[in-house]
């Protein structure tokens, strides 16, 4: 019981101690710069990170450009615009993508490879991110048969 305690309590007093979000969904993404989470498969998971996204400067969401459905398993790269130095990458556990930088402007890179058509794409945004608020960002990317409804009447 005292370990469960430990694995429960420990996280959250790092969390408060280094002065980082405390994560309730999702996977944490952190380094020892910056604090992020990925995730949002599900509505639960959703909802779980929407209560948290005031903690974070910067909330990137990914998707399919023609259907709108969620794209996971995109590689994204932080760099400062400035000096090009990169200050996070992350794989996505889902489509959404929340960031704790720091007033700057920075480029997100993200990349996506399309099993289907063994094709990979990349998209590149810049963000100015204010001391107050927090900054949106979609990047949609061209991805083979996600969210199609193929429909094959019964014969």
């Amino acid at each position: 019981m005292k370990h469960i305690k430990l694995a429960i309590l420990l996280p959250l007093s790092l969390s408060l101690s280094l002065g980082m979000p405390v994560l309730a969904a999702g996977s944490n993404c952190s380094n020892k710069d910056i604090a992020c989470v990925s995730g949002g498969v599900g509505s639960t998971e959703r909802e779980e990170l929407q209560q948290q996204a005031g903690q974070y400067t910067l909330w990137l969401r990914t998707a399919a450009s023609k259907s709108g459905a969620y794209l996971a398993d995109i590689k994204v790269i932080v760099r400062d615009e400035k000096t090009k130095a990169v200050l996070l990458t992350t794989t996505l556990d889902g489509p959404w993508l929340f960031l704790a930088l720091p007033e700057g402007r920075y480029e997100i890179e993200a990349h996506y490879h399309d099993k289907a058509t063994r094709s990979d794409q990349i998209v590149k945004k810049i963000s100015d991110i204010k001391k107050v608020g927090q900054r949106q960002m979609m990047m949609y990317f061209d991805a083979s048969n996600v969210g199609e409804l193929i429909y094959k009447p019964a014969s």
